[in-house]
């Protein structure tokens, strides 16, 4: 079995793949550390196992000596290249680019074959764009929606509804619904704007991930785009390949 891990500014989510045929057995999430520990689905024989992580070295070495001392394996951590699975890295410093970010990007482009975006909804939006070549062309960051409404709360006396969803491109009535539809309507500005541009310079792939991809990919209403949950887990697959596999770097 194949362990992976992605660890994200606010949960943990994991998964086990047959080591044959790469098919997903199970998946969950965990707040952090000590909850993944006991996950009892783990209680499993592990020959292999990849970690995508955004959090600061102390947590990683904590997972790295946990799978270890569980399983006798070593934890492989993926990390950002100048080039990978026919992706080519711009930045000036390979690893200010997100991890989280150049995984998504490599699978999304083994997904699509050629030109796509990535459009990642969570604490942040991003949203990543790799030509028919496999150059990448840059991004953008911008806080995502929870981000946006803890901002106005935290500076402002606005107080929200902590279930409030309804979203309409009208002015808002009340507090819930102008911050609702005023930051829903800015994230899908950017997306609508990033997407035509793409689309100008020809045919290309557009991926919806991340917690608000399900809110954002319907709302958008963008054609040959689609939900896609697992990009950076599948990214792993191109980063990290498995020793058995013909995937990864080149």
């Amino acid at each position: 079995m194949i362990l992976e891990l992605d660890v994200g500014n606010s949960r943990i989510k994991w998964r086990l793949l047959a080591a044959g045929d790469l098919a997903v057995v199970k998946a969950g999430h965990v707040p952090g550390f000590d909850e993944l520990q006991r996950v009892t689905e783990l209680d499993t024989a592990i020959t292999f196992a990849r970690m995508c992580s955004v959090r600061g070295g102390d947590v990683n070495k904590r997972l790295e000596d946990w799978v270890r001392a569980k399983h006798s394996v070593a934890l492989v951590q993926a990390s950002v290249t100048q080039s990978c699975g026919g992706v080519t890295n711009q930045y000036a410093d390979v690893s200010r680019l997100g991890i989280d970010r150049w995984l998504a990007m490599l699978a999304a482009y083994r997904r699509a074959g050629g030109a796509c975006m990535v459009i990642d909804s969570g604490t942040a939006l991003t949203i990543d764009v790799v030509d028919a070549q496999g150059l990448h062309l840059g991004g953008h960051i911008i806080p995502g929606l929870r981000l946006m409404h803890r901002s106005l709360e935290s500076n402002t006396a606005i107080r929200l509804s902590d279930n409030y969803s309804a979203y309409s491109e009208s002015l808002g009535h009340s507090t819930d619904e102008a911050v609702f539809n005023g930051t829903v309507t800015a994230l899908l500005a950017t997306i609508k704007q990033q997407s035509a541009s793409l689309r100008r310079a020809g045919d290309a792939e557009i991926y919806f991930t991340g917690g608000d991809a399900e809110l954002l990919h319907g709302l958008a209403g963008l054609n040959r785009s689609e939900i896609v949950t697992s990009l950076v887990f599948d990214g792993l697959d191109v980063a990290c390949p498995h020793p058995g596999s013909n995937l990864g770097r080149g």
